[in-house]
């Protein structure tokens, strides 16, 4: 049987000719066909939630200063920078994404990934929730925060909900930059992965054992998630010491998204071919067709690539 898998566009034009979390990189994608967009949220002042991936305009935008102190009326007024210049694409927000996918006549998962960087309270997950309503067929909201998704599901049991488990397991410590704030796990445990957990401080048995009683407290806490959306590195490196993670959480129900591979990089096409071939179900790219078609060539054709 021939490997099957989703290819997750970000939001952003094949060739890159748009910025990532760019609304016509949104808008492109769609009309391109995209079965799965993924855009990154950052909540703001207002309510709203801004189309960008930090917690701090500085670097990403036009602006300075934090995300959640920003309205939506001040948004109006800032561009995106892109590979260190400011471009002429305004910053996006989430209700102008939802009415651009309420307006899609294909079928579409636009893939939510909604960043913690500030404290999401009790009234700022229920008014997240009411926007979704509409769309709610159409959208799955992500995070690392599982604590936030729990409380989602709680406020509405049907909604499409993903999570990523790199704060408390990955294979190398995070670019604190990126968030701008000290980002757990801060010790690299006896097994050699970045794990706070007191499983992790000295070796008791196989890596293959430790992880998979780590994979096993990661379910328990989790959130009713219906997929999982591991970084590919680390799939990768648990399938080296003998723990199969994708096929784990498929015994338990869920689908596994591997993020984020491209074609121009021979190593990810590699590792997004062995990760195709262990089953994984979605893998996060910019350019889909791009990749689809490197894996066929690599696989000859031994593949079913969806974007």
């Amino acid at each position: 049987m021939k490997p099957s898998v989703l290819l997750i566009h970000r939001a952003t034009n094949r060739g890159y000719h748009y910025p990532p979390n760019s609304m016509r990189g949104l808008k492109t994608c769609l009309d391109a066909g995209a079965r799965v967009v993924e855009i990154d949220i950052s909540l703001m002042a207002d309510g709203d939630f801004l189309l960008l991936h930090d917690g701090v305009l500085d670097g990403g935008t036009s602006g300075s200063g934090p995300v959640v102190a920003l309205t939506a009326d001040q948004a109006m007024d800032l561009y995106l920078t892109w590979q260190g210049t400011v471009t002429e694409e305004p910053v996006g927000l989430l209700s102008q994404a939802l009415d651009l996918v309420s307006s899609c006549s294909q079928p579409v998962e636009l893939q939510l990934d909604l960043k913690p960087q500030t404290p999401l309270d009790e009234e700022v997950l229920a008014n997240l929730v009411a926007a979704l309503q509409p769309v709610k067929d159409r959208v799955r909201v992500t995070s690392e925060a599982d604590w936030a998704l729990r409380r989602l599901s709680t406020l509405d049991a049907d909604l499409p909900l993903g999570f990523d488990p790199l704060l408390y397991l990955e294979v190398s410590p995070h670019e604190t930059e990126e968030y701008g704030f000290p980002v757990p796990p801060f010790r690299q445990g006896a097994y050699g992965y970045w794990d706070d957990h007191p499983l992790a401080t000295r070796r008791w048995g196989a890596t293959a054992d430790y992880l998979a009683a780590r994979a096993e407290a990661l379910w328990a806490q989790s959130p009713p998630a219906g997929v999982w959306y591991i970084w590919a590195g680390l799939l990768a490196q648990a399938l080296a010491d003998g723990f199969d993670w994708i096929a784990n959480l498929h015994a338990r129900g869920a689908q596994v998204a591997a993020w984020t591979l491209n074609a121009e990089r021979p190593s990810d096409v590699e590792l997004a071919w062995r990760l195709a071939s262990a089953g994984v179900d979605r893998i996060t790219t910019d350019d889909p067709p791009a990749l689809s078609r490197a894996l066929a060539e690599c696989a000859q054709g031994n593949i079913n690539a969806e974007y």
